[in-house]
């Protein structure tokens, strides 16, 4: 589940406090605390600070941050491939144990997950 199907299933007030809160705006430049309030019609964020103590909040707080990890692995995969190709012995290494580490944690999906696995042996064979 991404951050907004999960977010969908929260109130409007928590929703656009949690995107505020995170700077997921779709609009240019995050408003100030106070326009923010005035926005969602609430004359402070007490509530939502409570909110933030919840475990409601601690589990979007988790998908956002998985979906985050997972955005930041795939850019670190990218920019050790662009390495390991100019022959960068150290990057090789590394990538080889990104590879291994990433087959140990897929999570097997219908149909795709056979895939993938023909994929990333095409790849293991190519990069050896």
């Amino acid at each position: 589940m991404d951050i907004y199907s999960a977010l969908n299933q929260v109130s409007t007030k928590k929703r656009e406090y949690f995107l505020y809160k995170h700077d997921l705006f779709v609009l240019k430049g995050k408003p100030s605390e106070e326009d923010f309030c005035k926005s969602i019609q609430v004359k402070s964020l007490a509530y939502m600070k409570k909110w933030e103590k919840t475990e409601e909040y601690r589990q979007l707080v988790s998908i956002l941050i998985e979906s985050r990890i997972a955005e930041d692995i795939e850019n670190i995969y990218y920019s050790l491939r662009e390495k390991a190709i100019t022959g960068d012995e150290k990057a090789i290494k590394l990538l080889l144990e990104l590879q291994k580490t990433t087959k140990e944690y897929q999570k097997p999906s219908t149909g795709l997950h056979v895939v993938e696995e023909k994929k990333n042996s095409a790849i293991d064979e190519l990069e050896l």
